[in-house]
C-alpha cells in the first residue's frame, strides 16, 4: 500500500525528480472525477484503487472516497479507509459525471458542492448564454495547481484543453460572485446565426423556384379584359334578379303550403263536427218516436183499463193498484212536452248542420284555389330555375378566367417578395449584435478587488519592487507594473499564478463564498531552481535571477503558514526550503532511486 498523509495547514513535499510527487496531484485530481485516463507509472501497475481521505469541515467529520484506476464511479465511505480495511463496510457508490447517478445517491461532484453550499447552478458558456452547469470540476483550476498550469502561458482560469472560453469566463465570475447565470435568456451563437441564416437561404430559394414555376405554368392564361369585367357585373345583375325572383316565388309558395295546411287542418275538424251532429239528429229522431209511442201507449190505457198494464206490463189480473185517470194524464201531457223540445232542439242542429256544411264547402272550394295559385307559381319556379343556373354557369366560366388573372398575378406578386426577402437574408449579418452578447467574467470592481488582494500576497512574499497589479479582462490574467504575467520568466510567472490562487482563496473567504479550501501548488518557486534543473526548465532569466537572490522563498512559506486558518495548502517543490521551513509545514521528502530517505510515493521494486 503506497500512503500519504498531510495536515492541516502547510505541507510541503519535496525532493528528487520522478520520485512520485506530480502523481500524487494528478491521483487527487482523477479520484475527484477527472475524465481522463489514470495517469500509470511503471510503480503503479499493480494497484487497483485510488483512495482520498478528507475531512469535511465545519463538522469535522471524515470521508473517504475510493475509485479504481481502470475509471467508473466514485465510492464514498465514512471514516478513514483503505485497501485492506473496507471489507465489509459499507460504501455509496456515486457517479463521477455531475448530474448523473441514481436517484437519491446523484454524483461526486454534486455532493461535494452541496457541502460547500452551492446548489444548482448555471454557467453561460458563451455570448450567447448557452447554459452549462456548476460543477466540482470548475474548481480544479484554483484547487490542483500543476506544474504545467503554473508555468505555461495559458490563462489562470483555463480549466482543460476542451474547455470553453466563456465557461472559464463565467466559472470564475460564479466563483467570485456567488451569482449565476440561470437568468440569462440565451440567444443564437455565430455558428447558430449561420447555421440559421444558410436553411433560411435554402428554403428561400426552394421557395423561389417553385413560385417561378408557378408563374411559368400561369404564362398562358387569357387576360381578363375589361369586356369581360362589364360581363361579368352584367351576369351578376341578371343572377341577382333572377336570384331575387326564385327566392320571392319560393316565399309565396311557403306561404300557400301553410295556408293550405291550415285550412286543411280546418276543414277536418269541421267534417269531423258535422259526422257527430248528424248522430246526434239521429238520436233526437229516435226519442222522439220513444215518445210518440210512450203518448199513443197511454190514449190506449185510458180505453182498455182491462189491458196489460203499459207502465209494468202487469196482467189486469196482477195489478195490486190501479191506474188513476190523473196519472194517465200526467203521462200524457209529459210526453207531449218532451216531444216539442226534442223538436226545437233536432230542428236548431239541422240548422246548425247546414251553416257548417256550408262553411265546410267554402273551405273546399278555398282549398281548390290555393291548389291552383300553388300550381302556378311551381310552373314559375320550374320556368326561372334553369334560367338562373346558365346564368350561374356563365358567371362562373367568367369569374373562372378573372380568377386565372388574379392567380398570375398572386404568384408574380410571390415570386418578387419570395425575392426581396431572399436577398434581405442574404445581406444580413450572421453574428450576434452586441446588445445581446452576454457579458463574459468578471466586472472590472471585482477584477480591481481581487488585484488588490494579489498586490497584498506578492508583498506578503516580498516579491521585489510591485508597484502596480491589475486584472486584464482580454487575457484573464493579471499584469504586475504593467506587464502581463505571461511575458516573465518560467520563475516568476509560477509566482504570479500562485499568488493569484491564493488570492482568490482569501477573497472567498472575505466574502464568505464557497471555496473547497484546499490549494495544491506544484513547482510555485521553480525560479529557486538548482543547476541540475536547468536541462529541464532552462538557465535564469533576468527576473528570475533577480527574485532568486531575495527571500521570497522563506516568506512564501511563512505567509501560507499565516493563514492557514483560511484552508489547506500543499506545496510540491524540486529544491530545498529555506532552513526554519519545518517548523512552519508538514513536510514530506523523496529521496529519489538513490536517497536515504523515502524514495518516492510508492515502495521500491
Amino acid at each position: 500500500m503506497a500512503a500519504l498523509d498531510f495536515a492541516s495547514g502547510l505541507n510541503l513535499l519535496y525532493g528528487g525528480s520522478n520520485a512520485g510527487k506530480s502523481f500524487v496531484l494528478k491521483a487527487v485530481d482523477f479520484v475527484t472525477g477527472s475524465g481522463d485516463d489514470f495517469p500509470g507509472v511503471k510503480e503503479s501497475q499493480d494497484y487497483e484503487n485510488v483512495f482520498l481521505s478528507f475531512r469535511l469541515l465545519p463538522q469535522g467529520r471524515t470521508v473517504t472516497i475510493r475509485r479504481s484506476i481502470r475509471g467508473g464511479g466514485v465510492d464514498w465511505y465514512e471514516g478513514v479507509q483503505n485497501e485492506g480495511a473496507i471489507e465489509g463496510v459499507k460504501a455509496e457508490t456515486l457517479h463521477q459525471i455531475h448530474g448523473k447517478g441514481r436517484k437519491g445517491a446523484g454524483s461526486l461532484s454534486e455532493r461535494l458542492l452541496d457541502h460547500i453550499g452551492i446548489g444548482v447552478a448555471k454557467i453561460a458558456s458563451n455570448k450567447s448564454g448557452t447554459p452549462e452547469t456548476f460543477t466540482f470540476r470548475n474548481f480544479i483550476p484554483y484547487v490542483l495547481v500543476n506544474e504545467g498550469r503554473m508555468l505555461g502561458e495559458d490563462s489562470p482560469l483555463k480549466q482543460s484543453k476542451r474547455s470553453k472560453p466563456g465557461t472559464d469566463k463565467n466559472s470564475f465570475r460564479f466563483i467570485l460572485t456567488g451569482c449565476d447565470d440561470s437568468s440569462i435568456a440565451r440567444t443564437a451563437t455565430p455558428q447558430e446565426a449561420r447555421a440559421s441564416k444558410a436553411g433560411k437561404i435554402e428554403l428561400l430559394e426552394g421557395m423561389l423556384r417553385d413560385a417561378n414555376a408557378k408563374v411559368e405554368r400561369l404564362a398562358d392564361t387569357p387576360e381578363f379584359s375589361d369586356a369581360d369585367k362589364e360581363a361579368l357585373e352584367s351576369l351578376g345583375r341578371q343572377i341577382a334578379e333572377h336570384q331575387m325572383n326564385l327566392d320571392r316565388l319560393r316565399l309565396q309558395r311557403r306561404q300557400t303550403m301553410n295556408d293550405l295546411d291550415s285550412l286543411r287542418a280546418e276543414a277536418s275538424e269541421l267534417d269531423t263536427t258535422i259526422v257527430r251532429y248528424n248522430d246526434l239528429e239521429d238520436i233526437f229522431r229516435s226519442d222522439i218516436r220513444r215518445l210518440e209511442a210512450i203518448e199513443e201507449g197511454g190514449f190506449l190505457l185510458r180505453r182498455f183499463d182491462d189491458q196489460p198494464c203499459p207502465l209494468c206490463g202487469a196482467e189486469p189480473s196482477h195489478q195490486h193498484t190501479s191506474h188513476e185517470p190523473e196519472d194517465l194524464e200526467r203521462q200524457h201531457q209529459a210526453a207531449v212536452i218532451e216531444m216539442a223540445k226534442i223538436d226545437r232542439d233536432s230542428r236548431d242542429l239541422r240548422e246548425l248542420i247546414i251553416s257548417l256544411s256550408a262553411r265546410l264547402d267554402g273551405l273546399r272550394a278555398r282549398e281548390e284555389r290555393l291548389n291552383a295559385a300553388l300550381a302556378q307559381t311551381d310552373v314559375g319556379i320550374l320556368h326561372n330555375s334553369p334560367k338562373e343556373a346558365s346564368l350561374r354557369q356563365q358567371y362562373l366560366a367568367t369569374l373562372s378566367r378573372a380568377d386565372g388573372g388574379r392567380f398570375r398575378e398572386n404568384a408574380v406578386a410571390q415570386r418578387d417578395a419570395l425575392q426581396r426577402q431572399l436577398d434581405e437574408v442574404r445581406k444580413a449579418r450572421s453574428t450576434v449584435r452586441r446588445d445581446e452578447e452576454v457579458p463574459m467574467g468578471i466586472a472590472s470592481n471585482i477584477g480591481h478587488e481581487l488585484s488588490m488582494i494579489v498586490k497584498e500576497v506578492l508583498q506578503k512574499w516580498e516579491f521585489p519592487f510591485v508597484e502596480a497589479v491589475r486584472w486584464d479582462p482580454v487575457s484573464d490574467d493579471i499584469e504586475v507594473n504593467g506587464w502581463a504575467r505571461k511575458t516573465n520568466g518560467k520563475g516568476v510567472k509560477a509566482i504570479f499564478h500562485s499568488a493569484l490562487k491564493v488570492a482568490v482563496l482569501i477573497y472567498c473567504r472575505r466574502k464568505s463564498l464557497p471555496h473547497p479550501g484546499f490549494i495544491f501548488l506544484d513547482s510555485p518557486l521553480v525560479t529557486y531552481r538548482k543547476p541540475i534543473m536547468y536541462e529541464k526548465h532552462g538557465e535564469l532569466a533576468a527576473d528570475e535571477l533577480a527574485v532568486s537572490q531575495t527571500s521570497l522563498d522563506r516568506k512564501f512559506y511563512e505567509h501560507l503558514a499565516s493563514i492557514s486558518d483560511l484552508g489547506q495548502f500543499i506545496v510540491i517543490e524540486n529544491a530545498d526550503p529555506p532552513s526554519g521551513t519545518e517548523k512552519l509545514a508538514r513536510i514530506e521528502v523523496f529521496s529519489g532511486q538513490n536517497g536515504v530517505y523515502r524514495q518516492g510515493l510508492f515502495p521500491p521494486l
